[in-house]
């Protein structure tokens, strides 16, 4: 016997790095997903950085993390890899997957450091196909609480 899902009538793509902005963002999205919503968590791994079997294991035992995490809201959650470039992946993987809305945390990274190495976020913001939410967590940001996260500042693309 086949079981189809429906497609979902939102989808949240929600980027992490493992870190605990990327968590918060997560726990974001999660209060954020509900009824037949999906949230899609992606991450995005450097092409060139080791041997795919062994980071595959260690992405597989963070997403297992995340997964207990998310097993108390209610929402249809998919867990993602991709490899490349992290803004151009998150961007075309968006645009893949129909995101409704994209949910990332960034580092906070600002002034002549932004400059010269660039900001995942802002590239994601100025070209996604959809939405996108930036939580940025305060400097000195730990382990978030698994059911209240707190963003100290939320930026939108409005798609200008």
């Amino acid at each position: 016997m086949t079981t189809t899902l429906a497609k979902p009538s939102k989808t949240i793509l929600c980027p992490v790095d493992f870190s605990p902005s990327s968590e918060s963002a997560l726990l974001h999205a999660a209060e954020h997903c509900a009824g037949d919503a999906e949230l899609i968590v992606l991450h995005v791994g450097n092409a060139g950085s080791g041997d795919r079997g062994t980071l595959l294991k260690e992405h597989l035992h963070h997403f297992s993390r995340y997964s207990d995490i998310l097993s108390t809201f209610r929402c249809r959650v998919r867990f993602a890899i991709e490899y490349g470039a992290p803004a151009a992946t998150i961007i075309d993987y968006a645009a893949k997957c129909g995101a409704n809305m994209v949910v990332l945390g960034s580092h906070g990274a600002s002034g002549l450091r932004r400059l010269l190495v660039g900001s995942t976020a802002e590239s994601v913001m100025r070209h996604a196909p959809c939405p996108v939410m930036v939580l940025r967590s305060p400097e000195n940001a730990t382990a978030p609480e698994v059911r209240h996260a707190a963003p100290v500042e939320v930026s939108a693309n409005i798609n200008d």
